[in-house]
């Protein structure tokens, strides 16, 4: 486990921390997104991600992974009690939901397990692989990533928190993987051009509406945007919305495509260590470099999320 900078991220990590307690009290209940945010008290769409840079693991496997831990704990320390029952009382909704989850974790039945961890046990104290991954698994939940040295060379990071102002955007929604947003700029760009929208100043952004962290890749919506100062009529798939001035944490960035996740994370880390915290507003990326860069594998770009103290 890796020490907090200040008491700013103290504070982070007790809120994470309230919130395995919370997870690890109530497996046998439905644990959502919003009840563990509240709990947390963080913004339910920034909270999964604020989770897995803090714990490295996204909180939906983080859930299943102490389900299928307290259950395995149980199958050995009450050897007589049902199967089913154990599922159930670990928040299984079924047994075979609960069958597939334990055997693609441990790679065996239940059973089975519950057999050869006995066997195990018995001879003489001697432990085999499983039970050490039991009960080593479970342990130093925080672990503050540390920023390398070679990730703040390479991002020339520069990260402050500044009032940005109000953008009136036109857009294309893209719905699917990051990767393929550029079809949505591609139909926007031919869109706009002739209506005199596109220049040499021209500035794209793209606002994110969903966390990939909590969405399925395939369901992720985001706006590839033209930012105007125009009246610009919205038709058919180009719509219209207006980015809110507020206080955001922006970290300006060069990226490669491959580079973008470890940018946010950045980003997030910086934003505990200096007493912010995420508002539940939609974060978006100021591109500074005209589209045709982004072709060369090159990104100039702000990531901007919106903060308020702690």
């Amino acid at each position: 486990m890796i020490s907090p900078k200040n008491s700013y991220q103290k504070e982070y990590i007790f809120r994470i921390n309230k919130v395995i307690d919370f997870i690890y009290n109530n497996l046998d209940k439905k644990l959502n997104l919003e009840t563990l945010a509240q709990v947390a008290n963080f913004s339910p769409y920034h909270f999964h991600r604020i989770f897995a840079v803090f714990t490295g693991e996204t909180l939906n496997n983080f859930v299943k992974r102490l389900r299928v831990e307290k259950a395995a704990g149980l199958l050995l320390t009450d050897p007589d009690k049902p199967i089913s029952e154990i599922a159930y009382y670990c928040g299984y909704t079924s047994n075979s939901v609960f069958s597939r989850e334990f055997k693609l974790y441990f790679k065996c039945a239940a059973k089975e397990y519950r057999v050869q961890m006995q066997k195990e046990l018995s001879k003489n104290g001697k432990q085999d692989s499983k039970i050490d991954k039991l009960r080593k698994s479970s342990t130093g939940y925080i672990r503050i990533i540390e920023l390398k040295e070679k990730w703040r060379n390479i991002m020339k990071t520069n990260i402050e928190v500044k009032k940005m102002p109000e953008m009136d955007v036109i857009y294309c929604r893209h719905v699917g993987e990051f990767s393929e947003i550029g079809v949505a700029y591609e139909k926007l760009f031919k869109w706009a051009g002739p209506r005199g929208l596109v220049g040499k100043d021209t500035q794209t952004i793209t606002v994110y509406h969903d966390d990939p962290r909590v969405t399925d890749m395939d369901k992720l919506r985001q706006s590839a945007g033209i930012v105007i100062n125009s009246d610009v009529k919205p038709e058919g798939e180009f719509g219209r919305l207006t980015v809110l001035s507020e206080k955001y944490a922006v970290g300006r960035f060069e990226l490669t495509k491959t580079e973008f996740s470890e940018a946010w994370n950045t980003i997030f880390i910086w934003i505990s260590e200096n007493g912010y915290q995420p508002i539940d507003l939609s974060p978006y990326e100021l591109y500074y470099k005209s589209p045709e860069s982004h072709l060369e594998n090159k990104f100039e770009l702000d990531i901007c999320i919106p903060v308020k103290p702690l």
